[in-house]
């Protein structure tokens, strides 16, 4: 048995006082265990205790009245300075404890055995033990389990320290929080002060109560609203508001009386009278029980801006009024000078093609040369005044680079070779064979630059070059270079040729001719579809324009067929044209020119006039001029699709020059645009492209009606003679019976006799559509799972794969 020092004491009594236990209450969580202890050692006495310098206090007992006794009277004492069990038989004859009155007492302890309750730092702070009024001896077993049982109270009382511990760590850090919260929520509070303030020295605050009568103002809504603080307190808001606005206030006044938060600009009626307005935010500010106590109004004065804003919209609308009324006057102005110009030009070249006398040739080429030189210089201002107005408008379309740049070449290749100039193109293998962009303002760009080129180059070559690199996927940056030998621009002039109405030199539009508009018309083209345009030159050596557009790669178009058709009588080259035109001069023409290919050409002076004879008689083409008295080319255009129901191809013809108005044309229903003036090979490739496609389409429904398995003529009266409406009914036959035949052919493998039954019959109905025999549907229908089922349905997929194959053709 160990003996302890003073410190070691003090140590002890301090880790005793770390577990928390000081006071003499029993606990229950210590109880069951106590009771487990007796039952083992099959004892009447079992306690746990804790001990101190002067007492010692069970924590729990079985069979003790006392809840602690003073520490020189224990038996325990003895217990804590060693560390092993002990166990004492028979207390009256151990010297140690005989002369303890609890045993020289009547029945009093004859027995006791006990374990001290050593901390994790090696003090003994505690005991377990038992007694009993009879002298006994625990057996090896029970002494184990007092051991087992002792260390599991240690557990306890550990498990005890540490949530203890951890307890006051977290109210230790929630005090923590709530001190760094209080601290926060005291800056907040300040914030939202010094907020307030700053507010109501800026705005205009006032406070109402939830029915909108006013409580509270600052001075600045004061000056807003011009009444004084005695006028406005205890006054309702609508006093602020005209006639008008009242009607709505009961409501407003309710939404904020359920919450709702409102914002926004709001007119108000100054004390004198005057109108003003405000960006005003309505504020409910709620109660704990959550209904509004007040509603705080924060508010701007935006009259300035208000009345700003008016004014711009009154300045855009002059600005537009003003844009529509110059796009009308350039539409009139390009009307009124093309259509004489296309005369000109007209029969210009019509005699040109019949003279032979040598002088009146080189007259009539003066002529044309003038003619086409004021036609150039025409478009080019007219194209300038388009741009300008922000009505140009590009026209995306799947073409070929490669046969745009060979018309370009075809209208410069005679200029070229008059001046004893080569003139080239080179395309790389990446530019892609087809783009989709605007064709005809590639053609425009690269005619002016090309045109410029062989102008100002007297000797060598003019070279166009095209490149292309792939900037994402489909989608490539085009890159063109058109490169001269000529005399080149100084350096100091490189950008001022971009500019309109300039050129290098004043002295080149006396000898060269020209407006200065090109290169500026060029650049912003080019511009408008993305893309950049530079130069470089240098004098008396040549110029280098490039130009580089972003094209998305295109699709190669399916080939128009041109092959003989089975019927040698109908001529698809050929055909019967109406020409809806009022001016006497462009009737003379067109007609003169269409003669020339054999075109029988009727002519009406106006849309009433064309109506009647469209009537009368079949056309294959209608070439519709759109501005003619008494009824213009539009309404024409509607009389022809919406009433007599025809599909004829129209191709419009119009001296106006804005691009927009192609675009109003196919909406109403004509299928091409031409502007004046035009070629005859501009004339001839539309009309005959037209005429061609209308014919074959004819062509395919005359095959279609001669296959005697099928008779479109259920179809034709239905459509009333539309061919568009007709081929639409036939693809959608086409897509519906196969789609039919595969779920007949499903409901055979799956034994589904009655919906197979039913799928025939419905497909009975579209073979009505297109005339087609359903016999083989009519056997399908009626037959119930017989074993001839499986060849009608493959005799019925021959017989759809024919009827497939004459509608295609």
């Amino acid at each position: 048995m160990k003996k302890t020092t003073d410190s070691e004491e003090i140590k002890r009594l301090k880790t005793l006082l770390s577990y928390g236990i000081l006071d003499s209450e029993p606990e229950e969580e210590f109880q069951e265990l106590a009771q487990l202890i007796a039952a083992i050692c099959e004892v009447p006495v079992a306690i746990i205790s804790m001990l101190d310098d002067q007492r010692q206090w069970y924590k729990a007992k079985v069979g003790m009245d006392a809840t602690e006794l003073p520490k020189n009277e224990t038996i325990c004492q003895y217990t804590l300075l060693q560390n092993e069990i002990l166990e004492i038989t028979d207390a009256l004859k151990d010297e140690r404890v005989r002369e303890n009155p609890h045993v020289k007492a009547e029945n009093g302890i004859r027995y006791y055995a006990g374990i001290s309750l050593q901390a994790p730092n090696g003090h003994n702070i505690g005991t377990v033990c038992v007694a009993d009024i009879k002298p006994r001896e625990l057996s090896a077993s029970q002494k184990s389990s007092l051991k087992l049982l002792s260390r599991q109270v240690m557990t306890l009382l550990e498990a005890r320290k540490k949530n203890r511990e951890l307890t006051k760590e977290l109210q230790y850090i929630l005090n923590e929080k709530i001190k760094q919260a209080e601290e926060k929520l005291i800056l907040k509070e300040n914030e939202y002060q010094h907020l307030l303030e700053s507010i109501k020295r800026s705005n205009s605050v006032v406070e109402f109560s939830p029915e909108g009568y006013i409580l509270s103002t600052n001075s600045i809504f004061r000056s807003f609203t011009g009444y004084s603080e005695e006028e406005l307190l205890g006054q309702h808001h609508s006093m602020l508001l005209d006639g008008d606005q009242g009607v709505k206030s009961d409501k407003f006044w309710q939404a904020l009386q359920n919450g709702d938060y409102k914002a926004g600009r709001f007119k108000r009626i100054r004390k004198s009278g005057q109108e003003v307005w405000m960006q005003a935010t309505y504020n409910p500010i709620k109660s704990p029980d959550g209904s509004v106590n007040k509603v705080i109004k924060i508010a701007q004065d935006i009259t300035l801006e208000i009345e700003a804003e008016k004014a711009l919209q009154e300045a855009k609308l002059a600005a537009e009024s003003l844009n529509r009324q110059k796009d009308s006057f350039i539409a009139n102005v390009s009307h009124e000078i093309r259509t004489p110009i296309h005369a000109v030009l007209g029969f210009t070249e019509l005699l040109l093609e019949q003279e032979t006398e040598p002088q009146k040739l080189s007259y009539l080429k003066s002529v044309k040369t003038a003619g086409d030189s004021l036609l150039f210089i025409i478009n080019d201002i007219l194209d300038l005044s388009k741009i300008e107005a922000g009505i140009i408008q590009m026209h995306l379309s799947n073409f070929s680079v490669r046969q745009v740049v060979q018309n370009v070449f075809s209208i410069l290749h005679l200029k070229a070779k008059q001046k004893q100039l080569k003139l080239s193109y080179e395309i790389a293998p990446e530019v892609p064979e087809f783009l989709i962009g605007d064709s005809n303002r590639l053609s425009q760009v690269l005619l002016n630059l090309l045109g410029n080129a062989l102008k100002f180059t007297l000797k060598g070559s003019v070279d166009l070059v095209i490149s292309a690199e792939e900037i994402e996927d489909a989608t490539f940056m085009v890159h063109f270079e058109v490169r001269d030998t000529g005399m080149g621009i100084p350096e100091d002039k490189l950008e001022r040729i971009f500019q309109r109405f300039s050129q290098a030199d004043e002295s080149i539009s006396r000898k060269y001719g020209g407006t200065g508009l090109g290169l500026n018309i060029s650049r912003q083209l080019v511009e408008r579809q993305h893309g950049t345009m530079t130069v470089t030159s240098t004098e008396g050596k040549g110029s280098k324009f490039t130009f580089s557009i972003p094209y998305a790669a295109g699709e190669v178009p399916e080939e128009v067929l041109h092959e003989e058709t089975e019927d040698k009588s109908l001529d698809l080259a050929t055909g019967r044209i109406l020409l809806c035109e009022d001016n006497e001069l462009n009737q003379r023409l067109i007609e003169a020119i269409l003669k020339e290919k054999h075109y029988k050409v009727d002519i009406a002076g106006d849309g009433i006039k064309a109506i009647a004879l469209f009537k009368r008689s079949e056309y294959d083409l209608v070439l519709m001029d759109l501005q003619m008295p008494r009824q213009d080319g539009k309404e024409t255009t509607r009389i022809i699709r919406e009433k007599i129901k025809s599909s004829v191809p129209i191709v419009a013809l119009t001296a106006n020059f804005i691009n927009i108005e192609r675009e109003r044309c196919l909406k109403e229903g004509m299928n091409d645009y031409l502007s004046k003036p035009f070629n005859k090979a501009e004339l001839f490739e539309i009309i005959g492209r037209w005429i061609f496609k209308y014919k074959q389409e004819k062509l395919s429904v005359r095959r279609i009606q001669a296959y005697s398995g099928i008779s479109l003529e259920h179809l034709e009266q239905m459509s009333g003679g539309n061919l568009e409406f007709q081929q639409e009914m036939i693809q959608l036959f086409m897509e519906n019976s196969q789609k039919s035949l595969h779920k007949m052919q499903e409901h055979f493998q799956n034994f589904q006799w009655k919906e197979l039954s039913q799928e025939a019959h419905k497909l009975k109905g579209s073979f009505g559509v297109v005339g087609a025999d359903s016999h083989l549907l009519h056997q399908i229908e009626n037959n119930k799972g017989q074993e001839d089922l499986k060849d009608l349905l493959l005799e019925l997929e021959k017989q759809l794969v024919e009827i497939f194959i004459i509608l295609k053709n």
